[in-house]
């Protein structure tokens, strides 16, 4: 381990604890990362070796050592942006090995029917793996980083966004880091963004109506490579396969309110109930069921909104803190990666100047309304399934198949493709008001026309480029 924070001498030049219980660092690093979860590791990698010494802060213990309570969802999804900053920081083969590629997502509806949807036209996959050992990998990467000290048991207290430096506090006591830059990487429930808050920043904590439960789904019951998923209206069961032939699930349904919530059963039995009412074919493919939703934690899900992520050259947030979103789309990591390689492609940008921190926040947020907003909304598309297709949905997937390279799903453009997630959701409106113009002027017979007739009404009305809204989750 580069860094204890015992608060003796050590690489960062940290002095034994003074008579008040503080203890002063002489010689500073270059940064700060509060947050030593997957996106705080990916910004240590990615900056230590072009702009120095990098110190990450994490309050929790190890969890290499430590594992401790199961606090995140166990199964997270890497697209082209996760992808892309693993093969920059040369650890992608290592992920690639524990992973499961996933071509698709099946709908089991209420009807009995089933429908099955590929994630990509082309037949790539998305990929599949545990949180915990994608952070192993990622928290080893960081520590083999030459520059990079991380150190575990370290409650950040405060920010000093002008000096800039954080007072930490540990087991022995407290001590105040200064440093050039300070990162927040520390969640949905960051720490360091109050210093933005106190700035004047505006920010939106809120908690989702949904809850969930996570769920273990038994190996051989349902096909390996695709994401399974069981809407009802109002509730949803998804299961995502794991390398060991298992899958992890995820019950989501209101967490208060009318049944069917979490609110509305008063214990394991009513709850065995609703779950059984709403998804009679998994009790026969979970035979623990039961005993799993008596016993199982119910976590809530976090969205964030900051109108602001940095303050001049010292300070800047990146992932769930400034942007923590539901996880529908299974883009929340993916994006936070993203957030770190464009933060030190803006720093590279404006060397010997200030402005990286700015740049790389304009080139930002944007993206990231973007992407929670299609991620929350993706709920409610998986789990009201259409009886049937409308004519609108009937002319996209016409307008998808006969002009590709024009109109592509907006879950691949944003799964298989580094575009701008705000550029594709432009993309998607706009494809929503011609779907309705051209209905509008030739009439629903137009779902039905000849390709040529569609290719002639097209040729007028389209516009270059546009996106096709899919149904279903990642």
């Amino acid at each position: 381990m580069n860094g204890t924070g015992t608060g003796r001498t050590d690489g960062n030049g940290t002095h034994p604890m003074a008579e008040n219980g503080t203890t002063h660092t002489d010689r500073n690093a270059e940064t700060v990362i509060v947050g030593a979860g997957l996106v705080g590791a990916v910004t240590a990698c990615y900056l230590a070796p072009r702009f120095g010494p990098v110190t990450v802060l994490e309050k929790r213990a190890d969890p290499r050592v430590d594992p401790g309570r199961q606090r995140r969802s166990l199964v997270v999804m890497l697209s082209a942006r996760g992808w892309r900053a693993l093969s920059d920081l040369g650890v992608a083969d290592a992920v690639r090995r524990i992973c499961v590629p996933l071509h698709g997502r099946c709908g089991h509806l209420p009807d009995g029917r089933t429908r099955l949807t590929p994630y990509s036209r082309d037949g790539r996959p998305i990929w599949a793996v545990e949180r915990r050992r994608l952070h192993r990998i990622l928290l080893d990467a960081a520590e083999a980083t030459p520059g990079v000290s991380i150190r575990f048991g370290q409650r950040v207290r405060s920010v000093d966004l002008d000096r800039p430096a954080v007072q930490v506090e540990d087991r022995h006591g407290s001590h105040r880091l200064t440093c050039r830059r300070i990162l927040g990487c520390d969640g949905a429930h960051s720490a360091t963004r109050a210093a933005l808050e106190a700035r004047g920043a505006r920010v939106e904590v809120r908690r989702l109506e949904l809850a969930y439960q996570e769920i273990d789904v038994p190996a051989g019951r349902l096909e390996p490579d695709i994401t399974h998923y069981w809407p009802s209206g109002e509730a949803m069961f998804a299961a995502h396969p794991l390398p060991s032939g298992k899958l992890s699930g995820s019950l989501f349904m209101r967490l208060d309110g009318p049944a069917p919530s979490y609110a509305a059963a008063r214990g394991g039995r009513d709850l065995t109930a609703m779950f059984a009412a709403h998804f009679p074919e998994l009790t026969g493919i979970i035979p623990d069921i039961e005993e799993q939703l008596v016993t199982k934690a119910v976590s809530t899900l976090t969205a964030v909104h900051c109108d602001r992520w940095v303050w001049r050259d010292t300070f800047a947030l990146l992932g769930d803190s400034c942007h923590a979103m539901a996880p529908f789309m299974g883009h929340g990591m993916n994006c936070g990666f993203e957030d770190a390689r464009v933060l030190v492609d803006c720093l590279d940008a404006s060397t010997g100047r200030p402005g990286g921190l700015a740049a790389y926040e304009k080139s930002r947020t944007e993206d990231a309304d973007a992407i929670s907003a299609l991620s929350y909304r993706h709920y409610f598309t998986m789990a009201n399934p259409p009886r049937e297709e409308s004519a609108a949905d009937v002319l996209r997937g016409r307008l998808t198949a006969l002009f590709p390279d024009r109109f592509a799903p907006l879950y691949e453009r944003c799964a298989f493709t580094e575009e701008s997630y705000a550029s594709v959701l432009r993309d998607d409106r706009r494809l929503d008001r011609l779907v309705s113009d051209l209905l509008a002027r030739h009439g629903t017979g137009l779902v039905s026309a000849p390709d040529d007739r569609l290719r002639a009404c097209i040729s007028v009305h389209a516009p270059t480029t546009a996106t096709l809204e899919d149904s279903g989750c990642s």
